[in-house]
């Protein structure tokens, strides 16, 4: 077996401009902070960003840890799927398909995580989906911003069809009996909504606990959903696209993981 070793040497491609590489290091962190949050799984998942100014995206070799991804082993992908850093490996299929088909189609996407957690992946295999059960389904902006589809292993004409039917104008995508796929105008955004994605998604399984062991469960009526949705949208101080917490969790990274900017 050709076990390919991670360059962690931070040596930064030399194309590299200055907002390729920023995108770079959003997207490292977004890696390592999965990690912290224990909301990775294996070597599985995926997640893209777009290189500003080019019809390009970056994401990991398929195969790496989370934690073993960096700004500068990361993977620059051509829309016309021309491998730019061959010597950092080769991205997964479905992430340079899935990552050029909304990169393309939603100019205001940046950022594409694809994340399947045991909770996500609970939620998924239900088919009346994610219920207002909990303040972090407020936090991801309601039942309104996710789209459903069903599972494919191939990223086939049709799939790529419904999947960009389901996603488009929306902030997420619940895959049936698999995972989501989660997108932001920035890197901050896309963590904020995935890790809500998946706190609402584990709380709405715990409730379903309580009410098999006999206890009434109260949704969040309609109007409320409304009433708190325009609320929290006209603060001054909170909004969906997690800016806040992406600069705690940067700083975090900078004391803990510092290794992702290399």
């Amino acid at each position: 077996m050709n076990i390919m070793t991670p360059n962690a040497g931070g040596r930064r491609p030399a194309d590299c401009g200055d907002a390729e590489w920023e995108a770079r290091c959003e997207l490292a962190a977004i890696y390592n902070a999965l990690v912290k949050y224990r909301l990775t799984d294996v070597t599985n998942q995926w997640h893209a960003i777009r290189v500003p100014g080019e019809a390009a995206l970056l994401t990991h070799h398929y195969g790496w840890m989370h934690e073993e991804v960096t700004a500068s082993n990361l993977i620059k992908v051509g829309f016309d799927r021309v491998n730019h850093n061959p010597g950092n490996g080769a991205p997964n299929p479905s992430a340079v398909e899935i990552g050029k088909l909304f990169f393309e189609a939603e100019p205001e996407v940046n950022c594409i995580m694809h994340i399947h957690t045991k909770a996500i992946m609970g939620v998924s295999a239900q088919k009346e989906g994610l219920r207002p059960l909990s303040q972090a389904y407020l936090m991801i902006g309601g039942g309104d911003v996710i789209g459903y589809t069903d599972y494919e292993f191939e990223c086939t004409e049709d799939f790529l069809s419904g999947l960009l039917k389901a996603g488009t104008g929306r902030k997420a995508i619940v895959e049936a009996w698999h995972g989501a796929f989660v997108f932001g105008a920035t890197a901050g955004e896309a963590f904020f909504r995935s890790f809500y994605l998946d706190q609402a998604c584990a709380v709405q399984l715990e409730v379903q606990k309580s009410a098999a062991g006999g206890a009434t469960i109260r949704e969040i009526p309609e109007a409320e959903i409304r009433r708190h949705l325009t609320d929290m949208g006209n603060s001054d101080w909170y909004g969906y696209e997690g800016k806040l917490e992406w600069l705690a969790i940067r700083r975090r990274l900078e004391a803990e993981a510092p290794h992702y900017r290399t």
